[in-house]
């Protein structure tokens, strides 16, 4: 979802006496910025961020690592970040065709709804891999109670050790 979000609009300009593109006659260079795209926002930024989320998102359920699940809730973070201080600006601002034609109003495009949930469900998952694998991690690493303290083996423990061995 967040690499598809750079292609979309994350960011438009309507007006009050109809469709933005019709400034295109009048202007063309000032009709570009009618929409805003993701790309244009953080040139491939969030393309990068869900190619590595992917392989993060792999290695933390699959791998159950707890540095991919790390990764994967700042990776998700990040795009938050950027979603919010960046695109939601953008979302109300109408720049030069504001100044320009009165009633414009700048909107937040599907682009920009899309980053927010994709960013938002890969911190999510970071989050829930990493409590998974550090619950599932320290109870596979923590030692049997024989071996953290010699002293406490039973003697059923010490002989079976003894007919074992």
């Amino acid at each position: 979802m967040l690499a598809v979000s750079e292609a979309l609009p994350v960011a438009r300009v309507e007006l009050a006496a109809g469709s933005c593109e019709v400034i295109n006659d009048a202007n063309p260079a000032l009709a570009d910025r009618c929409v805003v795209s993701g790309f244009e926002q953080h040139a491939g930024a969030m393309l990068l961020i869900a190619l590595v989320a992917a392989v993060m998102a792999l290695g933390a359920t699959v791998g159950r690592s707890l540095p991919a699940s790390v990764a994967m809730g700042a990776l998700g973070l990040v795009a938050l970040l950027l979603t919010l201080l960046i695109d939601l600006p953008e979302t109300t601002r109408t720049g030069a065709i504001g100044s320009d034609y009165e009633g414009a109003v700048g909107k937040a495009g599907i682009g920009f709804y899309i980053e927010l949930v994709a960013a938002l469900a890969i911190l999510a998952l970071g989050v829930a891999t990493f409590t998974r694998n550090r619950r599932k991690g320290s109870s596979a690493r923590r030692p049997s109670r024989a071996q953290a303290d010699p002293a406490r083996t039973s003697e059923r423990e010490l002989r079976a050790q003894e007919s074992s061995g």
